[in-house]
């Protein structure tokens, strides 16, 4: 078996000049903060959709909320995994 997904992801996040300097830890923000930059968060939802396997709206998703930490973002993949493309923010019952 192969690395978990939550070492891919730190591994990923540590490419970031940023965010190699810092300790990541489970409430570390990383969006809020700006811990990392644009090209960093493109990396981030390229790697994203390989691992849910489709591609992802991002205009429907509130990356601040749901990808502002290291459980948030395994969070959103385990949710959105193999479900077709996330193109709707959920706006809560009609």
């Amino acid at each position: 078996m192969g690395p978990s997904i939550r070492v891919r992801l730190l591994a990923l996040l540590e490419e970031s000049n940023r965010v190699g300097q810092i300790p990541i830890r489970d409430d570390t923000s990383l969006i809020r903060s700006g811990l990392i930059d644009s090209l960093a968060l493109f990396n981030l939802a390229a790697w994203v959709e390989r691992e849910v396997d489709h591609p992802l709206d991002l205009t429907a998703v509130d990356l601040r909320e749901e990808w502002d930490t290291i459980p948030r973002i395994i969070g959103f993949i385990e949710r959105n995994r193999g479900g077709g493309s996330v193109t709707e923010r959920s706006e809560g019952p009609s």
